[in-house]
């Protein structure tokens, strides 16, 4: 008996040493990072840290989330976000952090340790959504949309598919953009992120892509809808042609892409492209309802928009479709062969082989 009584009170011992030593700390005092944005400082080798910290409400009304934002900036980024723990009074959880935003100043001059911080930190979510802020980071994050019901929730329903669903907006998690960075034959995107004053909201509909070191080129908001539809395969979307002074609209239902590769000297990059879709804007008795003339008008149109956008991408000195990691796996590159796609990726020839496929006019009869 004396046995065992010796024996639960060395158990019980060893709990409550276990308990002081674990580091654990309640909800109650932990500082929810809902947003981190990384600028370029206003000195030189600096970064501006900003972070969005969520702070608890008891009610969830729309325009009742609140939110504190703490910023500094300092050599590293791992030092600012220490420093910014010195100016709050409870730990900070990047656990539920969704959304990282960098600023475009500081992607024009090169982004390698933003993102050796946010590789290594082990808290750091890889499927968070990325982002880059213009003109900087703080000035996006200080906004408090008036629609949020949950701090930092109007950026993460936008990105995600769980709110608005745009052919606008593109999203990129952190694992791809990293991936993206890493691969040979392929380039990264990230979607731009402004302020709306006037309405108190975000605007994301431009896309930026970047080679393996910084910024390279932002698309309008017309061409970055084409790059999704091509690209991505994004099909809420909708093409629209100018004909006799007015505009028609095909809202798409299905989009099918493959792309094929010649081996010349030159290679000539085919885009195959299928698209189907309904009228949804077009003048009464357009064509005189004759679907193969419409289809014709639309192909056509849609093949020069496409065209101009994939030469735009080329000269611009980037590949964010993948042309050449499809080069190399049809031909089995090694690294020879990949000096050889580079040398001649300035100098590719273009085609667009779309087939449109207006399955119902959009009339109702």
């Amino acid at each position: 008996m004396r046995y065992r009584k010796g024996m639960g009170f060395i158990l019980l011992i060893l709990i409550l040493c276990m308990n002081t030593s674990c580091g654990f700390k309640d909800i109650d005092k932990r500082f929810f990072v809902v947003a981190m944005g990384i600028d370029r400082g206003s000195k030189e080798n600096t970064y501006q840290i900003t972070l969005r910290l969520a702070i608890p409400a008891s009610k969830i009304e729309s325009g009742k989330a609140h939110t504190e934002i703490e910023t500094f900036e300092a050599p590293t980024i791992a030092e600012g976000v220490r420093h910014i723990k010195a100016h709050v009074d409870k730990e900070l959880d990047f656990g539920h952090c969704r959304i990282y935003l960098l600023g475009k100043s500081l992607l024009e001059q090169g982004f390698a340790k933003p993102l050796d911080w946010l590789t290594r930190r082990r808290d750091v979510q890889m499927v968070a959504f990325l982002g880059m802020a213009e003109p900087d980071a703080l000035s996006v994050l200080k906004l408090n949309p008036k629609s949020e019901r949950y701090p930092g929730s109007a950026l993460f329903l936008t990105f995600g598919s769980e709110g608005t669903e745009s052919s606008y907006t593109l999203t990129e998690y952190l694992f791809d953009w990293v991936r993206r960075l890493k691969e040979t034959g392929q380039d990264a995107y990230l979607p731009v992120v402004r302020r709306d004053i006037d309405s108190n909201s975000y605007r994301t509909d431009k896309v930026a892509f970047l080679d393996k070191q910084k910024l390279r080129l932002i698309l309008n908001p017309d061409e970055t809808q084409q790059f999704n539809i091509s690209a991505k395969r994004f099909a809420k979307s909708v093409i629209t042609v100018p004909y006799d002074g007015t505009k028609i609209v095909m809202a798409l239902s299905k989009v099918k892409a493959h792309v094929s590769i010649s081996q010349a000297a030159i290679p000539v990059i085919t885009y195959h492209i299928r698209v189907s879709g309904f009228l949804e804007e077009s003048p009464p008795n357009f064509m005189g309802g004759d679907m193969k003339k419409i289809e014709s008008l639309i192909k056509k149109e849609f093949n020069s928009q496409l065209e101009d956008l994939l030469y735009k991408i080329r000269d611009a000195g980037i590949d964010p479709y993948g042309f050449g990691e499809h080069y190399l796996a049809t031909y089995f590159g090694r690294s020879k062969e990949w000096e050889q796609w580079k040398s001649a990726y300035p100098t590719v020839t273009f085609h667009v082989d779309s087939k449109v496929f207006i399955e119902q006019s959009g009339l109702i009869k």
